[in-house]
């Protein structure tokens, strides 16, 4: 039993077979790609690498074998598309087909019963009028295409006369595309799906061929959803993608996992990890999950929050003019009289701000006495000095609302705990500007230039 199914390469290959196409998004690109290549249009798929560029061409390609011959084309560390197609052509294939359609035509061939009486086979016989007979059926059959662009060329043409044919080509770099115009503009008729990365796409210098595959482009840079997120998780992960989700959301949003291969690898990880912990037993995997993502230790991990707050207020400090940062925590006095410690103190150029971190393991708003001392704190004394209190912050991962209020997941907290910064300024950035502490500062800015 594993957590999550998923496929040790997780970027989609020419190779693989029965690709998993999940994501509301993904599925109205599909559409739409299928639908363009029914048309015998040109599209361009563009993405960043792990997007899924190569999963919808896929997808792309086992759907239409019903109804047209697709060639995939891998261009991925190869110059030369024409080598790539020959590569990839079935000439045996292709004789065999033709012979079954010259079969009706022995007799316009010179097929006699006598030749067939003294053992002569029609394919024998056939391979000796090559170069004799110049038809479609005749050309497959020989195959004396020359294996470069002219000949792929020809071969396309001949193989349209007898089914549709679809090009579906794979990690395109910008040196491929003059030779893709080529095959644009050569008169074939059939639908061309190609695959570019983000930066290949940047860097099309040629107007005309840029505006040509801009016509019908399939970015997935802006594309994928929340939605598609969730379902991806759960596509590969079943019942326990519910338990895994919130963390890769965070990490998703936050641009540490940046495609879908990454999500995927992420959550193989994941799987392993649980799967070393706990052998076959799918209740203890998803204990092992939800305490994967739980606080271990609240007062010590309350600690690095707190050393993580005034991290992240100093990166802030120029922008909202805070001018100091208190070290450690700080007694104050409620209205009360009541001392009390917060243990988050800073000052701008207008006044004060308090704070207190509290971090629970059951939702519950712990040690909610304090909690209301601070936010009746109205001043605070500094280097004897009087301050007003213009702002009190509560942060917490406990189910309380209010305007004091800055709340996060448990997830979040432990990315912050471990490190992660960046959530936590974003977050703060929001509270201070709710405080319209941008506002007071640039007043006294522009009256001090004044």
């Amino acid at each position: 039993m594993t957590l999550c199914k998923i496929p040790k390469v997780t970027v989609t290959t020419w190779s693989v077979k029965n690709v998993v196409l999940a994501g509301p998004t993904y599925r109205k690109y599909y559409e739409r790609g299928l639908s363009l290549m029914k048309e015998g249009q040109v599209a361009s798929i563009v993405g960043q690498p792990g997007m899924g560029k190569t999963t919808i061409l896929k997808k792309l390609e086992e759907s239409s074998k019903e109804w047209i011959k697709p060639i995939f084309l891998d261009m991925a560390n190869k110059d030369d598309l024409s080598s790539e197609f020959w590569t990839k052509i079935n000439e045996t294939e292709i004789r065999k087909d033709s012979l079954i359609r010259l079969e009706g035509r022995k007799k316009e061939l010179g097929y006699t019963f006598w030749k067939k009486l003294f053992g002569v086979k029609f394919w024998d016989h056939v391979e000796r009028m090559c170069g004799k007979v110049d038809d479609v059926d005749m050309r497959l059959f020989c195959m004396q295409y020359p294996k470069n662009y002219d000949g792929m060329i020809s071969l396309i043409k001949d193989l349209k006369e007898i089914n549709k044919v679809g090009l579906l080509i794979d990690e395109v770099r910008e040196t491929h595309l003059p030779v893709i115009h080529r095959v644009i503009n050569a008169g074939l008729g059939v639908p061309v799906i190609m695959a570019i990365p983000t930066d290949s796409f940047s860097r099309i210098s040629d107007l005309a061929l840029r505006r040509r595959i801009e016509e019908s482009r399939i970015s997935l840079d802006d594309g994928v959803t929340e939605e598609d997120v969730k379902e991806i998780v759960e596509t590969y992960c079943g019942e326990l993608g519910d338990l895994l989700l919130p963390m890769i959301n965070l990490l998703w949003k936050g641009k540490e996992l940046p495609s879908i291969s990454s999500i995927l690898q992420f959550l193989r990880s994941e799987s392993e990890k649980a799967e070393r912990e706990c052998g076959e037993s799918i209740e203890c995997m998803k204990n092992y999950v939800e305490k994967s993502m739980a606080l271990k230790n609240p007062e010590e991990e309350t600690r690095e929050m707190e050393k993580r707050v005034r991290e992240a207020l100093s990166l802030l400090s120029q922008e909202f003019s805070i001018k100091y940062i208190h070290p450690r925590g700080k007694r104050v006095v409620d209205s009360n009289g009541k001392s009390v410690l917060a243990s988050l103190f800073f000052l701008t150029e207008d006044g004060a701000y308090i704070g207190t971190v509290k971090l629970s393991k059951d939702g519950e708003l712990p040690d909610k006495a304090d909690v209301e001392s601070i936010l009746t704190v109205n001043t605070v004394e500094h280097d004897k000095k009087d301050y007003k209190v213009l702002g009190k912050l509560v942060i917490t991962n406990a189910n309380v609302n209010g305007t004091n209020f800055v709340t996060m997941s448990t997830i979040e907290v432990l990315r912050i705990v471990d490190g992660d910064v960046d959530i936590l300024a974003e977050k703060l950035k929001e509270r201070l500007r709710e405080s319209n502490l941008i506002g007071k500062t640039s007043a006294n800015e522009a009256s001090n230039e004044t």
